[in-house]
């Protein structure tokens, strides 16, 4: 498979993509400060025994949620796990573990979400590019279970109780496959000196303060996924890509000449057809190659995607529903990954009546998740189709770092329709005249809901008046939420009379300004706050055009096009 790396490096954000055979798998954006990975001295805000936590002051904008079981080295842990004291696996209780003003070193684990600020745990491990080195966990040694030959694995496990420093723990990441003694040894060496240096910031920081920062976006992606498997990694910056190439000089000199700095004056992106694929990513519903379909919504608790056979017909409705669903598992692993969604996922594949082809299913979406960097479990298939299963998280996912909460529905993905918020108009009218005894109303609303209240010619808005006995003088504002209106009671005559400035015969220039989209068979405008209606003009007849005004009413007017 022809993979390529990009990145696109710029003052406001880096962002870098991963290209499988030229189809976009993963993009990184970094915007501003990154916090996973980075190490902190921290002090303990507060203690919560409701939740089992604390919460401590690294100096982020909110403070950072530790658990138990994350204030508890592992060897320790897995002490109390085995012993099982107290129906609680042994852990103790947070207030055993910990007390407000404590200090000590928590790394982050998990980026804030939302409302919710950062996971951080104690037990510090410092990723290499070979092995990862766990500075509580001694005497371990784990080997990466993506790792799948058991001879290689046994290798690695034989190096790593070899190249392991005493007190110290170490897992043998997946790229470790076919590396020598002397790399790992080499990772080794660098990492625990690492440690010594930070133990040494640590001891002259005042709590709270940052004693290690994780690598940059670019040299992350350097370290972690950067491999001879990898094509080539192209660079649209030349101070990163020199960075690059140094480091690279020291880790990996064979992996040079596929690095290249990009010169073009089109932008990276555009000229491998990254940013289409960008906005097609952030489409909650996605094409199958035959014309299937998936949708997926992502909401505080859980991720749901929903399988559909859409347009595409197989030899019979058995074939079509399998070959669907097998399609839809590949592309659900493709789209998790691109999106960096995580948690709790709950899959609908289309109900299929034999067994075989739902463990077929179930076998093709394992399959499909085995090139994901991030841990994943899958559960069996039910006999309704529904799959759950769980992808790590640790951060937001690409549409909440690229999106954000629409100002007008705030997430819910609806708003009140005009006709809603006409009718909670006319019912606060009403109140105000039975309470207040007030006769004379100036309303300010969005254009569409003051059309929706005053109705095809203005019928709606004569007959509320008449019926009421009062004079409402409802005006345009585009800027206005489609949800929000103002009702202003007017007892000086002197300002209906600022508001009544239309006169009958008058002629006035129409422009693309005064047009708002109207689902009539005439022409709708917008003159200086008041719907004028057009019966004799088509709703596409383009403007410019002078009209002149026929009838004016206290909310609307009428009008006919100059010359006829």
């Amino acid at each position: 498979m022809a993979r390529k790396i990009l990145a696109n490096v710029t003052d406001r954000e880096t962002r870098v993509a991963i290209l499988e055979e030229d189809r976009l798998s993963e993009l990184i954006v970094e915007r501003g400060e990154r916090i996973v990975g980075n190490i902190y001295k921290a002090q303990v805000e507060n203690v919560v025994p409701g939740l089992d936590a604390a919460f401590v002051d690294c100096g982020l904008e909110k403070n950072v949620f530790l658990h138990v079981s994350d204030l508890l080295p592992e060897e320790q842990l897995r002490a109390r796990g085995r012993r099982g004291k107290g129906g609680r696996g042994g852990i103790p209780r947070v207030t055993e573990v910990t007390k407000k003003g404590d200090e000590f070193l928590v790394q982050i684990v998990k980026g804030p979400m939302g409302d919710k600020g950062a996971r951080g745990t104690c037990r510090i491990s410092l990723p290499g590019r070979y092995l990862v080195l766990m500075t509580d966990a001694t005497e371990k040694v784990g080997v990466s279970k993506k790792i799948e030959d058991e001879q290689e694995r046994r290798r690695l496990r034989d190096i790593g109780h070899e190249v392991r420093p005493e007190a110290f723990g170490i897992i043998v990441r997946t790229r470790a496959q076919g590396a020598s003694k002397s790399e790992l040894q080499d990772d080794v060496r660098f990492l625990t000196k690492l440690w010594q240096t930070i133990k040494g910031r640590t001891q002259q920081a005042t709590a709270p303060a940052l004693v290690n920062e994780d690598l940059s976006l670019v040299l992350e992606v350097l370290r972690d996924i950067f491999s001879a498997e990898v094509d080539e990694f192209t660079i649209d910056d030349k101070v990163t890509y020199d960075k690059v190439l140094n480091l690279l000089h020291n880790i990996a000199p064979h992996l040079r000449d596929r690095v290249h700095l990009y010169r073009s004056k089109e932008p990276i992106f555009s000229q491998h057809d990254v940013e289409k694929q960008i906005e097609r990513a952030l489409q909650p519903k996605v094409w199958l190659p035959h014309g299937g379909w998936i949708n997926i919504e992502q909401t505080e608790a859980l991720i749901t995607i929903d399988v559909n056979t859409g347009k595409f017909t197989g030899k019979n409705l058995e074939d079509t529903v399998l070959r669907t669903n097998l399609e839809a598992a590949a592309e659900v692993a493709q789209q998790l990954r691109l999106r960096d969604m995580g948690g709790i996922i709950v899959i609908d594949f289309i109900d299929m009546d034999k067994p075989q082809h739902r463990r077929q299913v179930t076998q093709a979406l394992r399959e499909a998740f085995e090139q994901d960097r991030m841990r994943t479990r899958i559960m069996h298939i039910t006999r309704l189709g529904l799959v759950e299963m769980t992808r790590k998280r640790t951060g937001e996912s690409l549409a909440q770092q690229l999106q954000v909460t629409c100002p007008c529905c705030e997430g819910h993905g609806l708003i009140l329709s005009p006709d809603t918020v006409a009718a909670r108009v006319e019912r606060e009218v009403r109140r105000m005249v039975r309470d207040d005894r007030v006769t004379t109303f100036h309303i300010i609303a969005s254009p569409q809901v003051v059309l929706a209240l005053v109705g095809a010619q203005g019928e709606y808005m004569d007959e509320f008046e008449k019926d009421l006995g009062i004079e409402v003088h409802a005006r345009c504002d585009k800027t206005m939420h489609p949800e929000v209106y103002d009702i202003i009671p007017i007892q000086d005559r002197r300002a209906i009379r600022k508001l009544t400035t239309l006169r009958a015969s008058r002629k006035i220039e129409i422009t693309g300004e005064n047009l708002f989209p109207a689902d009539y068979p005439e022409a709708v405008v917008c003159v200086e706050g008041m719907v004028v209606f057009l019966p004799e003009v088509s709703p596409s007849h383009e403007p410019p055009f002078t009209i002149r005004l026929a009838k004016v009413a206290n909310s609307h007017a009428g009008g006919t096009p100059v010359g006829k």
